[in-house]
């Protein structure tokens, strides 16, 4: 799938290979993480558990009274009763990934398998050294199937196209922040393209420059369902955000280097605004 450019065909290799490297990577590595922090969250509960049990026994004595036994049963309680609400959430994830059945519970709700479980798979990933960005993408994709996995559930008749700035070829005065109408639409950046689109679908489309600038839009429009082009840092950021919005995510390229004349695969996107619209309509 080829990106569209309008800084010719040297920057079309770039994009290409740049977004072939990172269409490479899969729901494996986020996924992966999450149940080797499961299990190192196992087992560091059981050593805990065994540190009240130890502490319980040294100031109470052998053998345990009655309260005792109630505070080694009310420790033994919270710490399995948690991992089994942290673990059976992350297996109903990987298995909505996996099938792409609509597995998840419970709906509409801040997920806190992730909430707890993401800060452990980004602490180990950087302890195994890998890239930040794979991790980034791999979570961008889970995302996205899980998005794609609630279709029956997804009504976005209220639909938000959310772009970064740096899609706009860094010669341009127009400020299309204020108002994508002010967009010439003279070919030279991806902008004309996506614009186009958007006038197709009848898209309601934003760009912005920042987290800040993005929130404000989507409390603004109030979206059902949103298309976020930006990079892996931003887009991760922004989806934990607007949750229970669903957002379908798509990774920019970035042939000469962050925030500066990115581009976009012009398919990912429409595949995104196709998958919302057809949800819609079913």
């Amino acid at each position: 799938m080829n990106a569209v450019r309008g800084a010719g065909g040297a920057g079309a290799v770039a994009v290409q290979t740049d977004f072939t490297w990172r269409n490479a990577w899969t729901v494996a590595p986020f996924l992966g993480f999450c149940w080797l922090g499961l299990t190192l969250a196992a087992v560091l509960g059981t050593g805990v558990f065994y540190v009240v049990l130890g502490a319980i026994v040294h100031y109470m004595g052998e053998p345990l009274s009655l309260g005792g036994w109630a505070l080694v049963r009310t420790s033994w309680f919270v710490i399995a009763f948690s991992l089994f609400v942290i673990g059976a959430g992350l297996f109903l994830i990987t298995l909505t990934v996996l099938t792409g059945r609509d597995l998840l519970y419970p709906h509409n709700r801040p997920s806190i398998t992730v909430r707890y479980l993401f800060p452990i798979a980004v602490a180990l990933a950087q302890l195994f050294r890998v890239k930040r960005d794979v991790l980034r993408v791999s979570y961008i994709k889970v995302n996205n199937a899980m998005t794609i996995a609630q279709h029956a559930r997804i009504h976005a008749r209220r639909l938000l196209v959310l772009l970064p700035h740096c899609l706009q070829v860094d010669v341009c005065n127009r400020k299309l922040t204020t108002a994508v109408t002010n967009c010439a639409r003279c070919g030279r950046c991806p902008m004309a393209a996506l614009l186009a689109m958007g006038d197709r679908y009848g898209l309601h489309i934003e760009v912005v420059n920042g987290g800040t600038l993005a929130r404000q839009r989507v409390l603004a429009f109030h979206p059902d369902g949103i298309v976020a082009v930006a990079c892996e840092r931003d887009l991760m950021l922004g989806i934990q955000d607007v949750y229970p919005i669903p957002v379908y995510g798509v990774v920019n390229d970035r042939p000469h280097g962050p925030c500066y004349n990115t581009d976009v695969d012009m398919k990912l996107v429409e595949e995104g605004v196709r998958f919302f619209r057809e949800a819609t309509a079913a």
